[in-house]
């Protein structure tokens, strides 16, 4: 109780010691970590000043920090326990450990005294960075959101105010005046990717449960994953993988084999995803499972199949395997109903008969193969030109004998519309494509700064539009 009341006392002070920067005078930054204080001054804003929070696991946010500072920025970055710091440049690093009331009052104070230009962020769905964004729509500062390609690989998310349901397309179509580019950008996969980000993840988690001070821990996102168990999860993970690699490929050849376009694949999602929050209302995987295989047993055509396809980083953790051998045991289908935990999704959605999911980016690849789509949650292709929207579990008996799908140009010109406005070439885990995906964010960022310049458009209550978001002149920065 003491701790908060300290951590809430020293919020509320950042305010007044820094109202000396409005004049241009440096300014003692409050700094908000339990075991060090930040006893340099905050310096006079002379750049475009960007703020980075949570960034993806690993050293990606620390190479764009360094990227952008380079190249005309003032970028900082605010580190939430040790994980995150372990993976943080010693420069302009701002420590913040405390309550979520505490950390809005200290966000909306540090944004708004230090002319802070742009917030980047991973993940728009953490509790923190719900706050940080809710605050930057008040104070009219545009917001990066980073999340995993929505198409991968090859590719990265990066959109202004959100992503997923809450992006700025969610639920739309293309203009009619879009028009795709002709020259297609070059997609690199790379192969690295998945082990560099298992072992960036170990990293972090592990640190982050070892060393984090009991006032970070309340700002956690996964909260439950404890480092023992944890640990355990992921050795199971890896033994299951070379363990099951056989059967996967037997069942899968068997599929395509004997039941080309005569089964449908219901891709499950981390149970702890935050798509499955609040853009997945009621569902989960169990429910998903349950009702799925009740209404497949009821609905869907003799000798048609169902497939499981357990996604790869739940593959330790997940227990669904056994609830659903329960379940399509007591419905007469366990002759009918298979499971996967490893194999390429892609491979199995152009053979499948159609495919199921709460909000999975998997559903793209459902419209990009042409094949009937059913989402149950809230999505980014959540429409009904592209996709069966469910609204009750009951809907989902219909789906079976559905056999409509958008046509063929809608979904391409849809999915080129997809990679202009929300994709960038590139990966956050591995080497290469971490140098692509930032320069690609600095990019981004240089071209609001442009837009600003340009076209800046004021509004009643003395805002400007930066880039497709709204910025209220910040009294005492230097302007850019």
């Amino acid at each position: 109780m003491t701790e908060n009341k300290d951590t809430m006392a020293r919020a509320r002070g950042t305010a007044a010691e820094t109202k000396q920067a409005a004049g241009g005078r440096s300014s003692p930054l409050v700094y908000l970590n339990l075991r060090r204080r930040f006893n340099r001054p905050f310096p006079s804003k002379n750049a475009p000043r960007v703020l980075l929070l949570q960034g993806p696991v690993g050293p990606f946010f620390r190479k764009v920090q360094a990227l952008l500072n380079s190249n005309g920025f003032d970028a900082w970055r605010v580190s939430f326990n040790a994980g995150d710091r372990i993976f943080t440049a010693k420069d302009k690093n701002l420590n913040f450990s405390g309550t979520l009331d505490a950390w809005e009052t200290w966000f909306s104070e540090m944004v708004a005294e230090h002319g802070f230009d742009f917030v980047v962020l991973f993940g728009c769905e953490r509790e923190i960075h719900r706050i940080a964004s809710a605050q930057c729509e008040r104070k009219g500062i545009p917001v990066i959101c980073l999340e995993e390609g929505y198409i991968r690989p090859g590719y990265v998310t990066m959109e202004f105010s959100g992503n997923n349901w809450r992006s700025p397309i969610a639920g739309k179509l293309p203009p009619e005046e879009f028009v795709a580019s002709e020259a297609e950008r070059k997609v690199v996969s790379y192969p690295s990717s998945f082990g560099a980000m298992a072992s960036y993840a170990f990293l972090y988690f592990s640190l982050r449960g070892l060393f984090s001070t009991v006032g970070e821990r309340r700002l956690f996102h996964k909260q439950k994953r404890a480092l023992a168990s944890e640990a355990f999860y992921w050795f199971k993970n890896y033994y299951r993988k070379f363990r099951n690699l056989a059967d996967n490929y037997r069942s899968i050849e068997k599929l395509l084999e004997h039941h080309d376009h005569k089964y449908f694949v219901i891709p499950l999602q981390v149970h702890d995803d935050s798509q499955l929050g609040r853009a997945a209302g009621s569902w989960n995987n169990q429910k998903l499972i349950l009702k799925s295989i009740v209404s497949f047993a009821r609905n869907a055509p003799p000798g048609y199949q169902l497939v499981f396809k357990i996604h790869p980083m739940e593959r330790g953790h997940s227990r669904d395997w056994q609830f659903i051998r329960q379940v399509s045991l007591l419905n007469d289908v366990a002759d009918r109903v298979h499971i996967l935990d490893g194999g390429s999704l892609g491979l199995l959605t152009r053979h499948a008969a159609g495919m199921v999911t709460i909000n999975s980016t998997s559903g793209l690849s459902a419209i990009f193969h042409g094949i009937p789509l059913a989402v149950m949650g809230q999505a980014l292709y959540r429409h009904p030109e592209l996709a069966y929207c469910i609204t009750k579990g009951i809907d989902l008996d219909s789906f079976w004998t559905r056999d409509k799908v958008a046509p063929a140009e809608l979904r391409k010109t849809y999915l080129a519309w997809v990679k202009d406005n929300c994709l960038e070439a590139g990966d956050f885990y591995a080497y290469e494509g971490m140098e692509a995906a930032a320069n690609a964010l600095l990019a981004k960022l240089q071209a609001a700064v442009r837009e600003r310049a340009s076209t800046p458009r004021p509004t009643a209550d003395g805002a400007v539009v930066v880039a497709g978001s709204f910025r209220q002149d910040l009294q005492g920065g230097a302007a850019v």
